[in-house]
């Protein structure tokens, strides 16, 4: 895609209306579709994940739950088929020990993991519980290397791809000869930034870093405007030395305020930098972005370093660190030259920085450790307009419920925040609202403890999904089966549910029949129960579903012997603008021009703070375009200051009738628009398909809307009191059978991020969701929520290929746009009105 191939479109109302180039039509409906697409895989074959589980174990399992307690045959049978599938598990994670990939994947991720590595791999004799706690580990890495379709290393390489006008194949797909076309090792922006800490402590190398105001105050006249405090008035030269603070060295700035006799010498500048920088005015340091340019900033720090001798220091540090990442890069391949090399640079950041060389053990999207890989997938993917044409009516309607979601968060945030703006206006009439103030109050609206407007959205949300797919006219008493009695299911203590008649008279009320529609009896209803004439701001019109392809092979797929299922619908989020994603495309500016034409130029986006939630050099946005603003909220890293917005310097006042945010300069922007991240963060969480209980699964045509899902509480699943694997197994058999569950599912407990893969006939993998919830309740208690859904596709409806034959889990990530934009601002209907005055 080239700039002229995205030239085609028109400006309406602050956005851009796609007329072609960058996208095709989804279908009929009216949407569209990037031309590019991205398929996110695992690194390892589905079907390792066969290697784990035992039927002839369950099922005597299941016949001593069924016996009676005195049948001690029945004990006898489980215990001799318990202890036969544990030891045969325990061979095959001997075998994935020694798996070069897996050691190496578990290199990359964690590298301390190298003892139980070796304890199991050297068959020395070791305590049953230690040995049975260590293959639980390997099992869990293992389970979400073949399951989970994660862009982390080469165990989930990405592979950007593209729509193709050939209609013959649903989809043409062509492994290369190797799993990885490339693979690039970045710096964490921590690890950078210690080394950057390091070099601003030496006061020959600061006095050439750049000092700056904090990205969130503003200098007016002699005063310092800053978020949550009392202006604060400067002294005529510490205002002129601030006003010059926008990226040169600080020995350049004192230079310049000596010569211009603001100051007499330059040991004066120095101290007054000192000392704005010790009233939390200014930063002086190298301000390295987040994401994955932050090393090539440090390297030109580092040049501009106009001194010989500290630029040599600070260069042969920098060289030191690079060199060893460069180690890192070149041993990809060995696991053994991965672990060496990566201990090799951990010393060397050590020794650089007197700094540990880890950090935030335990957390997800933390960025951990030094450096992380990256990996392209060594596939070619071309999607047809055929696969488009067969999704496109039952997407439909969960497109209109995004577009009514997008505007209901927009129409009740913009009411919640004219209270907020009509509460500030009063406290001080005649003076303008500043948005510093505004921002400040507003947090509640998304971080509060209280009612947020996002939560009665959802909830009417759900309620109209629901009567969507007509769950709520579903088997009579499932929406409030647990309400109505709470220990119909709980299977840890209270009434004896335990045996297969009772738990047979149990699925029969919780089971509902799965529900087949068609798109047609669905759209029209879609459109009565989510009506909405435009999305609510700009990049709510962009929406990015998750799909995951049901087929055994490519040869099926193409002869439209497949199924498609939702896996997660990105309401107004623009997936595609990740750092992790971008960083293996071949043209990321045309990502980014691709996504200028959908949302228009001049768009507000947040300068993140280096504790933002889930955001690090990897997971930061990437798709910046030239006339982009960064709203800085917070003290952050990074800041252009060409493009930088510092929320102190803006206001709030009506326009038409609306809310608009003004910058010092004229600019301005539907107050919305400002408020778009955080907006898109509870679109996505608001776009819930769930219900209590059980729901089952809803196909129309052939699109997967929602899987079979379980949804309970740690409490009443009876697995955490569960001790010794036997009571654990037979425990976890319980509660399949009360629940109905399938033998292989996906878990997500309330305390993790992510669900998990477990097979409820593998002792290896029941011990490790036992863990799991036995953990989950020691720390948040016994109402944690247990959700469990179905594994669809299975490990015999992978289709992604290698060289090889065998057969990969993935994903199909689309962007999809809304043929209509936002509505414009009021502001913006002023002007067209006095244009047609005019």
């Amino acid at each position: 895609m080239t700039g002229a191939q995205i030239a085609g479109t028109t400006q309406i109302a602050g956005t851009t209306q796609n007329t072609g180039g960058h996208s095709v039509p989804l279908g009929d409906t009216g949407w569209s579709v990037w031309r590019e697409v991205l398929l996110r895989t695992t690194g390892f074959p589905a079907d390792g994940l066969d290697r784990f589980g035992a039927a002839a174990a369950a099922e005597a399992a299941d016949a001593l739950l069924a016996g009676t307690a005195a049948d001690a045959a029945l004990r006898t049978d489980f215990d001799r088929e318990l202890t036969a599938v544990a030891g045969a598990e325990s061979a095959q994670i001997a075998g994935i020990v020694a798996d070069p990939l897996f050691r190496e994947a578990l290199a990359w991720q964690n590298s301390s993991m190298q003892v139980c590595l070796d304890s199991l791999a050297s068959g020395r004799p070791t305590k049953r519980r230690i040995l049975r706690r260590r293959e639980r580990a390997i099992a869990r890495y293992w389970q979400r290397y073949c399951a989970k379709n994660e862009t982390i290393g080469f165990f989930g390489p990405v592979c950007w791809g593209s729509i193709g006008a050939d209609e013959a194949d649903v989809v043409r797909a062509e492994a290369g000869p190797a799993l990885l076309r490339d693979r690039k090792v970045f710096f964490e922006h921590w690890a950078l930034d210690a080394y950057a800490q390091t070099l601003a402590a030496d006061p020959e190398i600061r006095a050439f870093l750049p000092p700056a105001l904090l990205p969130h105050f503003a200098l007016d006249g002699d005063t310092v405007l800053r978020p949550a405090q009392p202006p604060l008035t400067l002294l005529p030269a510490e205002a002129e030395l601030v006003r010059r603070c926008t990226g040169a060295p600080a020995a350049t700035v004192v230079a310049g305020l000596v010569e211009d006799r603001v100051l007499r010498r330059a040991e004066d500048g120095s101290a007054m930098l000192d000392r704005l920088v010790g009233r939390g005015i200014l930063t002086w340091d190298a301000d390295l972005p987040i994401g994955p340019g932050g090393e090539d900033v440090l390297a030109d720090r580092i040049a501009a370093i106009a001194d010989e001798a500290p630029r040599a220091r600070a260069l042969a540090g920098f060289q030191r660190l690079q060199d060893a990442r460069d180690k890192v890069t070149a041993a990809a391949g060995d696991a053994e030259a991965v672990r060496s090399a990566l201990e090799f640079l951990a010393a060397e950041f050590v020794a650089l920085t007197g700094r540990d060389a880890t950090r935030s053990a335990g957390q997800t999207y933390a960025g951990r450790t030094l450096c992380v890989e990256d990996t392209v997938r060594d596939l070619d993917v071309v999607v047809g307009r055929r696969l488009l044409d067969d999704i496109a009516a039952p997407l439909e309607p969960l497109l209109l419920a995004a577009r009514w979601l997008s505007a209901e968060l927009a129409r009740t945030h913009s009411e919640a925040l004219r209270a907020l703006f009509d509460d500030l206006a009063e406290a001080e009439p005649g003076k303008p609202v500043s948005l510093a103030d505004l921002w400040f109050l507003a947090q509640g609206l998304w971080y509060g403890s209280g009612p947020r407007p996002v939560d009665a959205v959802a909830a009417d949300f759900a309620r109209r999904w629901s009567a969507l797919f007509g769950l709520d006219k579903s088997s009579p008493d499932h929406a409030d089966l647990d309400r109505n009695d709470p220990d119909r299911h709980d299977l840890s203590g209270g009434r004896d549910r335990s045996g297969p008649a009772g738990a047979a008279s149990d699925q029969a009320a919780l089971q509902q029949a799965d529900i087949v529609l068609s798109a047609a009896e669905v759209s029209a209803r879609a459109a009565e129960l989510f009506p909405a004439e435009h999305p609510g701001w700009s990049a709510g019109r962009l929406h990015s579903p998750d799909l995951q392809i049901c087929a055994p092979d490519l040869e099926a797929l193409n002869r439209g012997d497949y199924l498609v299922v939702l896996g997660e619908l990105h309401v107004a989020w623009a997936t595609f603008d990740c750092a992790a994603l971008t960083v293996c495309h071949p043209r990321p500016q045309d990502l980014a021009a691709a996504l200028a034409a959908d949302l228009g130029e001049h768009r507000i986006r947040l300068l993140y703070p280096t504790d933002w939630p889930r955001t690090t050099s990897r997971l930061t946005d990437s798709l910046d375009g030239p006339t982009d603003h960064r709203l800085g909220i917070a003290a952050a890293p990074g800041a252009s200051r060409e493009h930088l917005l510092p929320v102190a310097s803006v206001t709030v006042a009506e326009v038409g009738g609306e809310l608009v945010a003004s910058a010092a300069d004229g600019r301005t922007w539907p107050l919305l628009e400002i408020f778009s991240t955080l907006l898109a963060t509870h679109a996505v969480d608001g776009f819930k398909t769930t219900a209590a209980g059980h729901t089952p699964r809803i196909t129309v045509d052939r699109l997967v809307v929602a899987r079979r899902t379980w949804r309970t509480t740690i409490g009443r699943t009876g697995l955490a009191e569960a001790s010794g694997e036997a009571d654990q197994y037979l425990a976890a058999r319980r509660w399949r059978a009360a629940l109905g569950l399938p033998d292989r599912a996906f878990v997500k407990v309330g305390t993790e991020v992510k669900p998990f893969y477990v097979d409820l006939t593998s002792p290896t993998l029941v011990s490790m969701l036992c863990q799991t919830i036995r953990r989950a309740q020691e720390v948040a208690g016994p109402e944690v929520s247990v959700t469990v859904s179905e594994m669809l596709p299975g490990t015999d409806q992978a289709w992604v290929p290698d060289r090889a034959g065998r057969r990969y889990f993935s994903e199909l990530r689309l962007h999809i746009t809304d043929p209509e934009p936002a509505p414009p601002s009021g502001a913006e209907r002023s002007e067209d009105r006095d244009a047609g005055h005019r």
